[in-house]
């Protein structure tokens, strides 16, 4: 996978997003994020879709979310699979006896995936935006 990085940095009536990618395998689609209540918490929900661009199937694209303070700095972080792969991000599960099981659903190429990460507003300090990275894609195969 070759190594590029591409940054955007808009800023948004209450907050700023931005997106970082290493290698031309997955584009960031798009991606949105705002806080929302559900089962007696508030949390930062951030979603969004990710392109495989690359000519073979990926087996999972991994990606960091940063929620960024005004001046910068990274207050807090969660990992994050595409949607097929969300559960390679569940402590409990064995997630490398899934990939040799071949029971994670492959990103063909050309197609998009949703993802999601989410920040408890009790457990995150404040912040002003966020920053989504691709960590990882991994190829089929």
């Amino acid at each position: 996978m070759t190594s590029a990085r591409v940054s955007l940095l808009l800023p948004l009536a209450v907050l700023a997003f931005a997106c970082r990618q290493r290698g031309a395998d997955v584009q960031i689609v798009d991606h949105a994020g705002k806080w929302e209540s559900g089962y007696g918490s508030k949390f930062y929900n951030v979603v969004g879709r990710l392109k495989n661009q690359s000519d073979r199937p990926l087996v999972f694209v991994k990606l960091r979310i940063d929620a960024v303070a005004k001046d910068g700095k990274v207050v807090a972080s969660t990992e994050t699979y595409n949607e097929s792969a969300e559960v390679l991000g569940v402590p409990e599960v064995d997630g490398q006896q899934l990939l040799a099981q071949g029971k994670i659903k492959t990103i063909p190429p050309g197609a998009e995936e949703r993802f999601r990460g989410s920040f408890l507003d009790e457990e995150t300090p404040p912040f002003d935006g966020y920053v989504v990275t691709v960590v990882e894609a991994r190829p089929a195969g």
